[in-house]
């Protein structure tokens, strides 16, 4: 039976890698040494311990097993941790794949390759694994070191640069071996739109679902949702002509900047271990290592560039960004071990024909000679990157000095830059309109031909279909097409202004040379639009009185256009906000709901100094409830949160408060704690804590009783932020004070808590809860 044999199949393939991986810690060697050690071994390619009766099904989970891997990467690399990394950082690991790319090319046309397979071999070459790097830093105790954190950010970003090749390769194979460049660009245009279109999407609905999700359904439900939507986004990214790694990784991205990572991390991990581990098995099973008897040279010029191209392009990138060589060249020669995408992106040059197969068993090997030799260059990197410094040249040094320092002053500069501030925030948000509209234009044409072919071609659809549906297109657009034009406007109006600026003839010159960008920028967004619009198989008159309608709909309802789209722009600044903030508490206190903004409440995240003199004592004996009318409704200890503390909870050195109350009232506590604000680097783990507001029904048992006496931390977990009666408002209600019939509570908890504490409070409160209370959101 088919699937009796996959069952054996898979059992063996887990059984293998589980032993190989034991060794290979025993050896303190990666893990993923010892995957593809045990795939080469039960593979078809060695006859006597062949134990895997079909290959193609073992394939097939690999290719799962590559969705949840990249799903995996995504995760942890999250918006937030992309921010961090710097700028700097990200143009560092820009500068060496460029490098890479352009070197390997060179050496590919010198080998007689095709430009194709030359970009595969630097499809390889770019990427470093991760888990390697970091598991020699922590042995080698460098992690903690400049270079160290150098060579672990880039070895993350270019994680990023390996999806993004893949999928460029994906695409480059698709146009057609022979001559790829042609289509480079439109490709990567095509790459950054449909990015930028899921990521939108996926901002503005993934954590609207997982609030329902976590309030109304079981945590089982919400991991079945995610892995659902991750194989679904995965399966769209290949049906739209990329890789399922794209679609995975996009997803894993935008989830890991939710509030629900932490979540996610514990429910895929078990996931992404196993089918991780198959992937690696796949892989080396289909490593051929006889092939190198004959083609040894190619592993020894891919091991090579491996040990030389890739320091050096490293170093170049860091030394390019403002890093001393020193550092620059440590953490150059910390990453030279090529990573598991290496492998991908080689099978997929042999499954098309465009690398010869011993290219994919050179990439293997390569993988695994850089893996064992990474320990050694590691341990002398900064020797080897001292002495070469001092063997610097005179002149070079004083270039290399004189560089840097113009780069801090060209920074200084920037950063003070008033025509900067003004125009940087606007040109961004012009980029992303172009790839938005871009990707859903580059996405109307086959919905238009899927909705043609299922109207089956009647006349009166002939005739009918391309006017409703365009005409319904080109509505979606005006939204995005009418605030690009009013950033460009505004871009001409700033850029005038300040051209012309100290010039006696400012008041003449500046509406011409206005009028002159504005159109300037009409013609380069005509030629863009036009270029893009599928105008070729559409009949003229449909494209003008389509034209025609829009445009006038465009002059009718400017302003509700105008608004409309406004309201989309600041939901997706807020949701970017909620996603990029350091911590999950602070992501929460930008999730809270906004219609409550009447109570006038806010939220801010302090911590106590390491030498407080108020560490050691009691939340109950601080008293600042009482004291200053603010609550404290969290604590994160070191990654562990405590949600509504009770008042016996003793505080430590470096706790992280999280203070519910007026923002006169958060700025007295916060003077009094002595706390700075929250540190980035911190994760705090509030994913359920929430803000729901209750009304209290009559004849409910716990009105009129003290809240001392009620002890609603203790019973229920779940605090009173606030209490509302008719128009009085009690935002610090302390024991004494009490509820009544009517009255409605601001309380704070997880979901369950909360309807914990409704169902004790009355019947009808337990039936029908309010809707979540919303609260100005906390710039």
């Amino acid at each position: 039976m088919p699937g009796l044999q996959l069952i054996g199949d898979l059992a063996i393939v887990l059984v293998i890698a589980g032993a190989a991986a034991w060794l290979c810690q025993r050896l303190r060697l990666s893990v993923v040494v010892g995957y593809l050690v045990a795939g080469a071994v039960i593979g078809p390619h060695t006859p006597p311990f062949a134990l895997v009766a079909d290959l193609e099904r073992v394939e097939t989970l690999a290719q799962l097993g590559l969705v949840f891997l990249v799903f995996w990467i995504g995760l942890n690399l999250n918006l937030n941790r992309l921010r961090n990394l710097g700028l700097s950082l990200i143009v560092a690991t820009a500068i060496a794949a460029l490098l890479v790319l352009n070197v390997s090319r060179t050496l590919g046309g010198l080998l007689g390759w095709s430009p194709t397979a030359s970009l595969f071999l630097a499809g390889l070459l770019m990427v470093s694994s991760s888990a390697v790097i970091g598991k020699v830093l922590d042995e080698l105790n460098l992690i903690h070191e400049r270079p160290g954190q150098l060579a672990l950010g880039m070895t993350v970003l270019e994680d990023a640069v390996a999806v993004a090749m893949l999928t460029l390769l994906t695409s480059v194979v698709q146009l057609g071996a022979g001559n790829p460049p042609a289509g480079l660009v439109s490709t990567l245009g095509g790459l950054g739109a449909f990015v930028v279109a899921v990521a939108v999407f996926l901002l503005l609905m993934a954590p609207r679902l997982l609030d329902r999700l976590s309030r109304e359904a079981a945590p089982e439900v919400r991991t079945l949702a995610v892995a659902g939507l991750l194989l679904l986004l995965a399966w769209g990214a290949v049906r739209a002509g990329y890789s399922l790694a794209l679609g995975a990784f996009v997803f894993g991205t935008v989830m890991g900047s939710t509030r629900y990572q932490a979540d996610l991390a514990r429910a895929f991990d078990g996931l992404h271990q196993i089918f991780g581990a198959v992937f690696f098995v796949a892989v080396g099973m289909q490593v051929d290592f006889r092939l190198l008897a004959t083609d040894w040279p190619l592993l020894l010029l891919v091991a090579g560039l491996a040990w030389v191209l890739r320091p050096v392009a490293c170093a170049l990138g860091l030394l390019a960004v403002g890093n001393t060589p020193r550092e620059a060249l440590q953490a150059g020669l910390a990453l030279t071990p090529l990573g598991e995408f290496s492998f991908v992106i080689a099978q997929l040059g042999v499954s098309t024909g465009v690398v010869p197969p011993a290219l994919y068993a050179a990439a293997v090997g390569a993988s695994l000679l850089t893996a064992l030799g990474a320990p050694v260059l590691t341990r002398r990197s900064e020797r080897w990157s001292e002495r070469w410094a001092r063997r610097l040249p005179n002149r070079v040094g004083a270039w290399v000095e004189f560089y840097h320092n113009w780069l801090t002053r060209l920074r200084a500069r920037s950063s003070g830059s008033v025509l900067w501030k003004l125009t940087a925030g606007r040109l961004f948000q012009a980029g992303l309109h172009v790839l938005l509209v871009s990707a859903l234009l580059g996405f109307a044409w086959p919905v238009y031909q899927r909705a043609k072919a299922g109207l089956g071609g009647e006349e009166w659809s002939e005739r009918l279909l391309p006017f409703v549906f365009w005409g319904a297109f080109g509505l979606v657009l005006l939204g995005p097409l009418i605030a690009l034009w009013r950033q460009m406007t505004a871009l001409a109006m700033i850029l005038a202004e300040s051209a012309t600026r100290g010039s006696p003839r400012a008041k003449r010159l500046q509406p011409f040379l206005e009028m002159a960008l504005r159109s300037v920028g009409l013609v380069v967004l005509g030629v863009w639009f036009l270029a893009l619009v599928p105008t070729g198989p559409l009949q003229r008159g449909v494209v003008a009185g389509v034209g025609v309608m829009l445009a006038a709909l465009g002059v009718l309802f400017w302003r509700r256009f105008v608004h409309l789209h406004s309201r989309f722009e600041y939901e997706l600044r807020r949701q970017f906000r909620r996603a990029t903030h350091a911590t999950a508490t602070s992501a929460w206190a930008v999730a809270l709901p906004e219609a409550t903004a009447d109570w006038g409440l806010d939220i801010d995240e302090v911590t106590l100094p390491g030498d407080s003199a108020l560490a050691g004592r009691t939340l109950g004996e601080l008293a600042i409830r009482a004291r200053f009318g603010c609550s404290v409704v969290g604590i994160d200890r070191q990654g562990y949160g405590i949600a509504n503390p009770r008042a016996d909870t003793v505080l430590f050195p470096r706790d992280k408060l999280l203070l519910l109350g007026t923002p006169e009232q958060l700025a007295r506590a916060v003077q009094h704690l002595g706390a700075a604000a929250s540190p980035r680097e911190a994760a705090a783990d509030f994913d359920e804590l929430t803000m729901e507001a209750v009304r209290v029904p009559e004849g409910s048992p716990l009105a009129g009783r003290p809240l001392r006496e009620l002890d609603l931390i203790g019973r229920f977990g779940v605090q009173v932020g606030g209490l509302r009666r008719g128009r009085q408002r009690n935002l610090a209600p302390r024991g004494q004070d009490h509820f009544e019939a009517g009255d409605e509570l601001l309380l704070l908890g997880t979901h369950a808590q909360i309807k914990a504490f409704c169902e004790a409070l009355g019947p009808s409160a337990a039936e029908e809860p309010n809707e979540p209370a919303p609260r100005r959101a906390a710039d």
